[in-house]
């Protein structure tokens, strides 16, 4: 019964060459039944159009050659919806080749490459599509967005320049007209090249303009008494009350906290935090010498741009717009004090999202409030239970309890009647095994598993080490040897340049096109 209805509703719909077909239909891929069911038909559907242009043999009506296109094109959505990536590339290719003017397959490829890793490549092929309707502004910022992944931020803005102000700046443009798409894309972008300034200097931006949007509004509160549109005027009172709840807002957020966290574990006054290290061979004597300097020339620094706002002002009647220095917020004194003006709009607008909970916890416990750690805890097992953070935070947290001095009885108490719902009696390392027999396959839980091993019992962190590099990986994802190579970068389990690039190549082996495994002398050359 369902091979009939499906294969009837699939026909019709390649035939118009409906684009969401895909989409529509992604949501039966969860049964494994029903998704080898569409993979049959699609297959039988291209070998019958290839050979009779028919849909089935017992077909009257031939199709046109557009019914051919789309079912090459699903075959390749299909086949990346699995990973099969050199499948999805045969097929896409061929619907290539079938109608080169034809701006899905590029898309499409575009779209494989970006999920195989490889996002330079997919930036080629949906510069392609671009080109193919220069006119298309969705295609010019989906170009630019690539771009930007991929860390080529110049030439995003250079595409992005087509629809934007004649005789000014793209960014700037740009930023004018609120694009936090842009901005948060480019914060992401200098996160990962570890260009701190730039970074927070992207985030605050994305969070003046929401703040600008509130002071908007403040225009409209007596048009609507005057109106009496109060339908409108509530709707408005209530969206500014959520209005850091957008998702926009909670990705700059997340941003600009990892930045401070990143800020408050290495200074950048330290050679090993990525600071400029321009100080470590100096006498205390020098630095302090360069210290008072740098005091004085950022004074007079200050001292010229109050002035010129001053004249600016004067000459224009208006006060000149704020300018975010990027320069100026890595120098804070208190990263984490920063981190949680971030944090408390994501604690109390965007519940749902699970890395508000664990960034909550990762700034509490460097700030050691205890109760607020228990509680990012709490949430972020409710929010979403199997995640691998989860291994390791619970982990801190339990140690954290053992070695902290609780002076006030009411909070203690509080505190062993929360860990007793969070930890069996049986203990951390018996709660730690459970979990490793429930989620031990998976490369991530099974690296954070070891990391949270390496917390109770650091002489270990050797051996646990080399269980994570000795983990099979043959049915791991791109996404997840990623996101350990990045632990293991960031100094998770202390691993060295040597370790690492042995992950890096094992990784490689089974993502040759993943961008993130190619060795630093091999140049990228894929074949087009």
């Amino acid at each position: 019964m369902f091979r009939t209805l499906v294969g009837g509703y699939m026909q019709r719909q390649l035939r118009k060459g409906v684009p969401p077909l895909f989409n529509i239909l992604k949501h039966l891929f969860q049964d494994k039944n029903k998704f080898e069911i569409i993979e049959d038909l699609l297959l039988c559907y291209y070998k019958s159009l290839e050979d009779t242009r028919k849909f089935t043999a017992e077909s009257d009506m031939e199709e046109l050659p557009t019914s051919y296109l789309h079912v090459m094109i699903f075959l390749a959505q299909l086949y990346d919806y699995q990973r099969d990536t050199t499948q999805a590339l045969f097929y896409i290719d061929r619907a290539i080749q079938h109608t080169p003017t034809y701006i899905d397959p590029y898309m499409v490829k575009s779209k494989i490459y970006k999920h195989a890793g490889n996002m330079k490549e997919a930036v080629f092929w949906i510069d392609e599509a671009r080109t193919l309707d220069l006119a298309d502004r969705y295609l010019n910022s989906k170009c630019a967005k690539y771009m930007l992944r991929a860390g080529m931020l110049e030439k995003a803005e250079e595409t992005c320049a087509f629809f934007t102000r004649e005789g000014q700046p793209a960014v700037e443009n740009l930023n004018e007209m609120q694009c936090m798409w842009f901005l948060t894309e480019s914060a992401r972008t200098y996160y990962k090249n570890k260009d701190w300034s730039k970074t927070l200097q992207k985030c605050h931006e994305v969070e003046k303009h929401f703040v600008d949007i509130v002071e908007d509004q403040f225009d409209f509160h007596p048009y609507s008494m005057r109106k009496m549109t109060l339908r409108a005027y509530i709707g408005l009172l209530r969206l500014e009350d959520s209005i850091r709840g957008h998702v926009f807002y909670n990705k700059a957020a997340d941003i600009a906290i990892r930045s401070y966290l990143h800020l408050h574990d290495k200074p950048l006054t330290d050679v090993n935090g990525h600071g400029n290290g321009e100080t470590d061979e100096l006498s205390e004597k020098e630095k302090k010498k360069l210290e008072s300097k740098k005091k004085r020339a950022a004074k007079k620094k200050q001292n010229q741009d109050t002035t010129e706002k001053k004249e600016k002002k004067g000459a224009e009647g208006e006060a000149a717009p704020i300018v975010i220095s990027g320069e100026e917020l890595i120098k804070t004194e208190s990263p984490l004090e920063e981190a949680t003006k971030f944090l408390e709009h994501l604690r109390t607008l965007s519940p749902q999202y699970s890395n508000t909970h664990t960034l909550a916890f990762e700034v509490y416990y460097r700030q050691g409030k205890l109760l607020l750690m228990i509680q990012s805890i709490v949430r972020a097992i409710k929010t979403s239970p199997f995640s691998a953070e989860i291994l390791l935070h619970l982990t801190q947290l339990v140690q954290y309890v053992k070695s902290a001095e609780v002076s006030n009885n009411i909070v203690d108490e509080i505190v062993q009647s929360e860990m007793a719902k969070l930890v069996p009696e049986k203990g951390i390392k018996a709660w730690l095994a459970e979990q490793e027999l429930a989620h031990g396959a998976s490369l991530k839980h099974f690296a954070m598993l070891r990391c949270a091993d390496a917390h109770l019992d650091p002489e270990t962190t050797a051996d646990q080490l080399s269980a994570v590099l000795d983990f099979d990986i043959s049915s791991s994802d791109v996404e997840s040897c990623e996101y350990v190579l990045e632990q293991l970068e960031s100094g998770r389990l202390s691993a060295d340049p040597a370790q690492i690039t042995a992950f890096t190549a094992k990784s490689h082996t089974l993502f040759p096109l993943a961008t993130a495994f190619l060795p630093p002398q091999v140049e990228e050359n894929v074949p087009r």
